[in-house]
C-alpha cells in the first residue's frame, strides 16, 4: 500500500486514507492510540490491561499512559491495541465504545459508571501527573488547525509522543529531579474539509475559557505554561484577553497563574490559506479560514493589540517563538476531485507573523528557528535535537515560575 501524505494542518489519520471507505469497517491505522476515561482512582496499569483482554477479548491491550483526570474523580489513560482485528466496530470506525464496569454492593443508591474509548482526544487529557507532594507545576498543550489533540504532538511514523513520553522526565525539581509537571492536552473540533461547524476565534476560545476553572479549583493554584501550535495558540491568546478583563475570581487567579507561553508556528500575523479556501468552499468554517490570514486580517491586528496589553509590562509572563524554515506540501485536487497534498511548497507562517511577539522578546533568547515544516513542528521523535531546543526552553520557563512563585509566598507572608 502506498504511504499516505498527510496534509500538514491535518490529524495524524484514523485510517490509512482520509476517508474511510464505504460499505465495510476499514482497518485501523497500525499503532493507532486510543483515550480511555473513567477509569477508578484505583486501579493501576496492569488491573486496565486485565479487565480490558478478560472481560471484552481485547488482545494485549499496551496501557502506554495512566494518570487521574484534572477533575480528581476518575483516571485517564492512552492505549494502543496491536490486534486490531480484534477490536469492535465502534473502535474500528472512530466512535466512542463505553464499558459497563461491575457494581460494587452497597446499600446507598449509585450511579452507573463505564470506561469511555475514543480517538477524538477532545477537552482536556491528562498524560502525566506525578504524585501531590511532587506536583508543582501544570503544562497545557493545545493544537493546531486540523490537528489532534495527541496526533499532532505525536512522532511521524512512530509511537513516541513527547508530551507524554519524555517532556514530564525533563522537567525535575532541581534538588530530588523528581518530576514535577502534571502534563495536559486540549483537543477540539478544527477540520477543515468537509466541516459542518461554522464557529469562528472566539468560540473556540470560549470553550477554551469555560474548561480552565477545573485547574484553579484545587486549594493549590500552580504555576500553568502553555504550549501552543498555529492555531491552538491564537486561541491562547484570545483567551487571555479574556480573562484579563474578568472580573470573576478565578479568571484572576488563572491569568496569574499563567507565567509561560511557548508559541510553535502561530500565525500572530496570520499565514497562508490559499490551499485551504478550494477545500473550504463555501463550507461554514470558511469565515475561521478566511480570519487566520495573512492578507488584510483585521481580527489578528486588534487580536495581537489587545494581546500585549493583557499581559502586561515586563517581568511577567513570558512568551517563546519558534517558526519554520522548511516549506511545507499544500492541497491540490486531482483530476477525480480528491484532495492531495501535491500541490506547490510553501512556508505556511512566515518568520516574521511567527515571531511577532513584544520588543523584549524580539531576540535569539525567546526566538528559535526549526528546519522543519508547518506540522512537523511539534512532531519530536526520541533523542530529537529540535526537541532539545524545545526542551531547555521549558526547563528555564518551570524553574523561573517556581522562583516567582517562592518569592510572592515570601513577600505575603511578610505582609502577613
Amino acid at each position: 500500500m502506498a504511504a499516505h501524505r498527510t496534509s500538514p494542518l491535518a490529524p495524524e489519520p484514523v485510517y490509512q486514507d482520509q476517508q474511510p471507505p464505504k460499505g465495510s469497517p476499514p482497518s485501523l491505522k497500525y499503532g493507532r492510540t486510543f483515550r480511555i476515561r473513567g477509569v477508578p482512582l484505583d486501579w493501576g496499569a496492569d488491573h486496565v490491561r486485565s479487565f480490558l483482554a478478560e472481560h471484552y477479548g481485547l488482545a494485549d491491550p499496551v496501557i502506554k499512559s495512566l494518570a487521574p483526570e484534572i477533575h480528581g474523580s476518575s483516571s485517564t489513560g492512552t492505549v494502543v491495541f496491536p490486534d486490531t482485528v480484534s477490536l469492535p466496530d465502534a473502535l474500528r470506525t472512530g466512535l466512542v465504545w463505553r464499558i459497563p464496569l461491575p457494581k460494587h454492593e452497597t446499600d446507598q443508591p449509585t450511579r452507573d459508571e463505564c470506561l469511555t474509548l475514543d480517538v477524538d482526544f477532545h477537552g482536556f487529557t491528562t498524560l502525566f501527573a506525578p504524585p501531590p507532594d511532587d506536583h508543582k507545576i501544570d503544562v497545557v498543550a493545545l493544537s493546531g488547525l486540523g490537528g489532534h489533540a495527541f496526533g499532532s504532538f505525536k512522532e511521524r511514523g512512530g509511537t513516541h509522543m513527547w508530551l507524554r513520553d519524555s517532556l514530564p522526565y525533563d522537567l525535575t525539581q532541581e534538588n530530588t529531579r523528581r518530576p514535577m509537571a502534571r502534563v495536559i492536552t486540549y483537543g477540539y473540533e478544527s477540520s477543515v474539509a468537509q466541516s459542518k461547524n461554522m464557529q469562528n476565534l472566539e468560540d473556540l476560545a470560549t470553550a477554551f475559557h469555560h474548561s480552565l476553572p477545573a485547574l484553579v479549583g484545587a486549594p493549590i493554584v500552580r504555576p500553568l505554561i502553555l504550549v501552543a501550535h498555529s492555531l491552538g495558540g491564537l486561541i491562547v491568546k484570545q483567551t487571555i484577553i479574556t480573562l484579563s478583563k474578568s472580573k470573576s475570581e478565578d479568571d484572576l487567579q488563572l491569568i496569574r497563574a499563567i507565567y509561560g507561553i511557548v508559541f510553535f508556528g502561530v500565525p500572530h500575523d496570520g499565514m497562508d490559506i490559499s490551499s485551504l479556501i478550494p477545500i473550504v468552499g463555501d463550507g461554514p468554517n470558511r469565515f475561521l479560514i478566511e480570519s487566520i490570514s495573512r492578507i488584510n486580517s483585521q481580527i489578528l491586528s486588534i487580536q495581537q493589540r489587545d494581546f500585549h496589553t493583557a499581559l502586561g509590562n515586563k517581568g511577567g509572563c513570558e512568551v517563546f517563538c519558534f517558526y519554520e524554515t522548511l516549506e511545507s506540501p499544500t492541497a491540490q485536487q486531482d483530476k477525480d476531485g480528491k484532495w492531495a497534498m501535491t500541490g506547490p511548497d510553501a512556508i505556511l507562517v512566515t518568520k516574521s507573523s511567527a515571531t511577532h511577539c513584544r520588543p523584549w522578546e524580539d531576540g535569539a533568547e525567546h526566538i528559535c528557528a526549526v528546519a522543519r515544516t508547518h506540522s512537523d513542528l511539534v512532531k519530536f521523535g526520541p533523542q530529537d535535537h529540535d526537541y532539545d531546543k524545545a526542551r531547555e526552553k521549558m526547563k528555564g520557563l518551570a524553574r523561573r515560575a517556581l522562583t516567582v512563585r517562592r518569592r510572592i509566598r515570601a513577600s505575603n507572608a511578610k505582609c502577613m
